[in-house]
């Protein structure tokens, strides 16, 4: 059968877009190719046109996945005001219960760690990037600490509240536990802008 032109790349994002979406819902080590593919609405067969290996497909998932992030608290013509607002909604209950839709570290942290380097390198470059674009939105020569320091606190803290929210059965507890991190990461943006 011919197919049209660019239709291997729109199934391409396809697949990449629903392994994205799986990963973050199952984890990569539950979501098999069949299910990937199966969901694009593609046979088992045609997974290697698009990729050599199961671990090429991790890598671009990983990478589409945080693509589609929140990534808008690093956004550089954004006021402190609207970070306040985007820490409140990435600590919403809302991205808690949507994983699949929401951060890929959040999600996917403690098995990215264990994925081979290509992927690690993959996931180590976009959030070098992502760190020093949330830098840029931070005051300089704040409390001595650089801006880029400030950036990985505030993401760390984002990051590790969303996994311990979603990680406790107890639905008040886990609302607590999303309260206190926006004012942790609150915290941590307010401190960037005093000066020692």
């Amino acid at each position: 059968m011919r197919y049209t032109k660019g239709h291997k790349d729109t199934s391409h994002e396809r697949i990449l877009k629903v392994a994205a979406k799986k990963f973050r819902r199952q984890g990569i080590a539950a979501t098999g190719m069949t299910g990937i593919m199966a969901e694009a609405g593609l046979t088992n067969g045609g997974f290697y046109s698009h990729f050599r290996s199961k671990n090429d497909l991790v890598r671009e998932g990983i990478e589409c996945a945080l693509d589609e992030q929140p990534h808008h608290l690093a956004e550089a013509d954004a006021s402190p005001g609207e970070l306040r607002e985007l820490i409140r909604c990435y600590l919403s209950a809302e991205h808690r219960d949507h994983p699949d839709s929401g951060c890929a570290s959040a999600a996917l942290l403690p098995e990215i760690g264990r994925q081979p380097r290509s992927v690690r390198k993959a996931y180590t470059a976009r959030m070098n990037e992502f760190f020093e674009q949330l830098a840029r939105r931070l005051p300089q020569n704040s409390l001595g600490h650089s801006p880029h320091d400030t950036a990985i606190g505030i993401f760390a803290v984002l990051v590790g509240t969303l996994q311990l929210a979603r990680a406790v059965e107890d639905r008040s507890m886990s609302d607590a536990i999303l309260a206190a991190g926006i004012r942790a990461a609150n915290t941590l943006a307010d401190t960037a802008g005093k000066k020692l």
